[in-house]
Protein backbone atom coordinates (compact mmCIF):
# COMPACT_ATOMS: atom_id res chain seq x y z
CA UNK A 1 0.00 0.00 0.00
CA UNK A 2 2.86 2.37 0.76
CA UNK A 3 4.11 1.98 -2.82
CA UNK A 4 0.68 2.83 -4.23
CA UNK A 5 0.58 5.93 -2.02
CA UNK A 6 4.14 6.94 -2.96
CA UNK A 7 5.39 6.46 0.60
CA UNK A 8 4.01 7.06 4.06
CA UNK A 9 3.31 10.19 6.08
CA UNK A 10 2.97 8.45 9.44
CA UNK A 11 3.25 5.10 11.16
CA UNK A 12 0.93 4.70 14.16
CA UNK A 13 1.25 1.93 16.71
CA UNK A 14 -1.88 1.27 18.78
CA UNK A 15 -3.74 -1.56 20.48
CA UNK A 16 -2.26 -4.00 22.97
CA UNK A 17 0.96 -4.93 21.19
CA UNK A 18 1.48 -1.60 19.44
CA UNK A 19 1.15 0.30 22.72
CA UNK A 20 3.10 -2.07 24.96
CA UNK A 21 5.87 -3.76 22.97
CA UNK A 22 8.99 -1.75 22.14
CA UNK A 23 10.45 -4.90 20.57
CA UNK A 24 7.57 -5.25 18.10
CA UNK A 25 7.77 -1.55 17.21
CA UNK A 26 11.53 -1.87 16.67
CA UNK A 27 11.13 -4.87 14.37
CA UNK A 28 8.35 -3.20 12.40
CA UNK A 29 10.35 0.01 12.00
CA UNK A 30 13.42 -1.92 10.94
CA UNK A 31 11.37 -3.66 8.26
CA UNK A 32 10.12 -0.28 7.01
CA UNK A 33 13.47 1.49 7.02
CA UNK A 34 13.46 1.55 3.22
CA UNK A 35 10.55 4.03 3.53
CA UNK A 36 12.58 6.28 5.82
CA UNK A 37 11.11 5.03 9.12
CA UNK A 38 13.57 5.54 11.99
CA UNK A 39 12.90 5.27 15.72
CA UNK A 40 14.23 7.28 18.61
CA UNK A 41 15.28 4.36 20.80
CA UNK A 42 14.80 6.21 24.10
CA UNK A 43 11.30 7.34 23.15
CA UNK A 44 10.44 3.85 21.92
CA UNK A 45 11.10 2.27 25.31
CA UNK A 46 9.55 5.12 27.32
CA UNK A 47 6.36 4.17 29.13
CA UNK A 48 4.56 7.40 28.27
CA UNK A 49 1.20 7.13 26.52
CA UNK A 50 0.42 8.98 23.28
CA UNK A 51 3.92 9.91 22.24
CA UNK A 52 6.09 10.47 19.20
CA UNK A 53 8.80 7.82 18.87
CA UNK A 54 10.29 8.73 15.51
CA UNK A 55 13.89 9.82 15.28
CA UNK A 56 14.49 13.45 14.36
CA UNK A 57 15.84 12.33 10.97
CA UNK A 58 12.93 9.96 10.24
CA UNK A 59 11.19 10.73 6.96
CA UNK A 60 7.96 9.39 8.48
CA UNK A 61 6.25 10.51 11.70
CA UNK A 62 6.10 7.56 14.11
CA UNK A 63 3.75 7.65 17.08
CA UNK A 64 2.21 5.46 19.77
CA UNK A 65 -1.49 6.22 20.29
CA UNK A 66 -3.56 4.77 23.10
CA UNK A 67 -6.54 2.83 21.79
CA UNK A 68 -9.76 3.85 23.49
CA UNK A 69 -12.22 1.29 22.20
CA UNK A 70 -14.26 1.74 25.38
CA UNK A 71 -15.16 5.30 24.35
CA UNK A 72 -16.29 4.18 20.90
CA UNK A 73 -18.37 1.35 22.37
CA UNK A 74 -19.98 3.76 24.83
CA UNK A 75 -20.72 6.26 22.06
CA UNK A 76 -22.33 3.68 19.79
CA UNK A 77 -24.31 2.19 22.69
CA UNK A 78 -25.63 5.64 23.55
CA UNK A 79 -26.74 6.13 19.92
CA UNK A 80 -28.56 2.78 19.87
CA UNK A 81 -30.29 3.47 23.19
CA UNK A 82 -31.43 6.85 21.87
CA UNK A 83 -32.80 5.16 18.76
CA UNK A 84 -30.10 6.33 16.35
CA UNK A 85 -28.26 3.50 14.62
CA UNK A 86 -24.50 4.13 14.31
Amino acid sequence: MAAAMDGMDALVFTGGVGERSPQVRELAARGLSFLGVELDQAANVSGELDRAIGARESAVDVVVATAREDLEIASQTRQVVRGHAP
